[in-house]
């Protein structure tokens, strides 16, 4: 069974140091995953724990299968699990040996993203830093998201790129009824992702293919207006067909939705919920709806984060169409 699975992704790992990464010989790559301890078995979830180990077995055979390649030293460093995203790990073990890594993989629970441990040698130039958080070792298997047509992705990425950096007004439509309206006041840039990170300096998560809006909460140079309409299924408390309607960056009314949408009900009465991200999927291989980390790259599907909301980490919805500075367009005509 071993010996099978890596057998299956280890063309998909030499690909992606190839192609994606352009890894050059004796380059150093570091593997970091967040491994819990013996007292952490005792206190935490028994669901998170079983995530976790997973990938750390994980994290093992991706450094087993670059060693036999025999082109890199490559190492896995098991970490202490920081339990929350974002947050900067105090290990100095961890900052020495990024320091010395020319490409580091972090295969981890909780989110290295954006933390100076990563990022500081990163906007120096000295790696490259490909995120994965999350991540189930079905997106490694032939066929999913990470076996793709690189070239490919990085040109309609790129063209969706192009279409709406810069744009005045952006309206988001899907076949249930969902329309999202966009207005810019001031520019913005959007982020893009391909999947190349073949230079030091560069970022990409894992699996990648996906552009994405960032904003500031409480900022006002993009207004949005519309209602959403979200189908059941993609959460376990999302049981109804879920309606959030959007006025000035706000989230004002909900309805629907079950128990997901009781709780933004109450949330909404204390506190001020607004959209502080949009971001459009562009990989055709990406196909797990259940995972976050891979529903978001979905190729033509939209999401949207909201803050504060702490038990839903994004809302979905398939485009059908966009309208670009009042040029619409269809799904084939951006996606295709």
């Amino acid at each position: 069974m071993v010996s099978i699975l890596s057998d299956s992704i280890k063309p998909i790992i030499k690909r992606l140091l190839e192609e994606a990464w352009d890894v050059r010989d004796n380059e150093r790559i570091l593997i970091i995953s967040d491994y819990p301890s013996a007292e952490d078995f005792t206190q935490k979830p028994i669901d998170l724990m079983e995530s976790m180990m997973s990938r750390n077995i994980l994290a093992k055979r991706i450094c087993e299968i670059i060693q036999s390649f025999g082109r890199n030293h490559v190492e896995l460093y098991n970490m202490k699990p920081t339990y929350e995203h974002y947050k900067n790990p105090d290990d100095p073990k961890l900052k020495e040996k990024i320091n010395t890594a020319d490409v580091v993989l972090s295969l981890t629970e909780y989110s290295l993203t954006d933390v100076p441990v990563v990022t500081e040698p990163l906007e120096k130039g000295f790696l490259r830093h490909i995120s994965a958080p999350l991540v189930p070792v079905e997106i490694f298997y032939p066929n999913g998201p990470l076996d793709i047509d690189y070239y490919k992705m990085e040109e309609v990425t790129t063209k969706l790129f192009s279409l709406v950096q810069g744009a005045k007004k952006i309206e988001i439509f899907d076949v249930a009824g969902s329309h999202l309206t966009l207005e810019f006041l001031e520019p913005i840039d959007w982020l893009w992702e391909s999947g190349f990170a073949n230079e030091k300096g560069m970022f990409s998560n894992l699996p990648a293919g996906e552009i994405t809006l960032m904003l500031d909460y409480n900022q006002r140079d993009c207004i949005i207006n519309g209602n959403l309409r979200i189908f059941p299924g993609w959460i376990d408390e999302l049981t109804q067909l879920l309606t959030l309607s959007f006025n000035d960056n706000r989230l004002v009314d909900v309805a629907g939705g079950g128990k997901a949408g009781e709780y933004l009900q109450e949330l909404i009465i204390n506190e001020y919920v607004q959209i502080v991200q949009i971001g459009i999927g562009t990989n055709p291989n990406a196909k797990d709806p259940l995972c976050p980390t891979v529903a978001d790259k979905f190729v033509g599907m939209a999401h949207i984060r909201l803050e504060p909301d702490e038990r839903i980490d994004h809302y979905y919805l398939p485009i059908s169409k966009m309208k670009i500075n009042d040029k619409e367009y269809s799904r084939p005509e951006l996606f295709e």
